[in-house]
């Protein structure tokens, strides 16, 4: 199925793609869910952006959303926006959930900031590098 999305990831100031970095510290297994959820979702109208595959957060997480998958009991919260731009989803900051709350506690935090330097600087992310077509 074509993808009718594009992933973007976040580039910290030092030029690092963070996300890339959380990826490659991951295990083949946490690497191949994470692939799959994301190659799912970019195959999908965003009215079906929803559980199990994913959900948009509230509160103060607003307008974050999560990818949602587990492996071997740790379940992996990859946390982004839609933007910037249409068709654009970006992914900020990857955290885990445990008893209902984010690990590390400030993620929305962080997942937010790093949205607003996105929105500040264009080069604060480019194309996900996972092929998803």
């Amino acid at each position: 199925m074509p993808a009718l999305w594009t992933v973007r990831c976040y580039v910290s100031p030092q030029g690092v793609d963070e996300i890339r970095a959380w990826y490659d510290d991951q295990s083949r297994k946490v690497q191949g869910r994470f692939h799959s959820r994301l190659k799912a979702l970019v195959t999908l109208p965003l009215e079906e952006w929803k559980l199990p595959l994913f959900r948009w957060l509230r509160g103060e997480c607003v307008p974050l959303g999560e990818l949602r998958f587990e492996v071997q009991n740790v379940q992996y919260r990859p946390l982004g926006f839609r933007g910037p731009g249409p068709n654009l989803f970006t992914l900020t900051f990857c955290a885990e959930e445990r008893d209902d709350a984010f690990v590390p506690a400030n993620a929305c935090a962080r997942g937010l900031a790093r949205k607003l330097e996105i929105e500040r600087n264009a080069e604060r992310s480019h194309a996900c590098w996972l092929p998803l077509e």
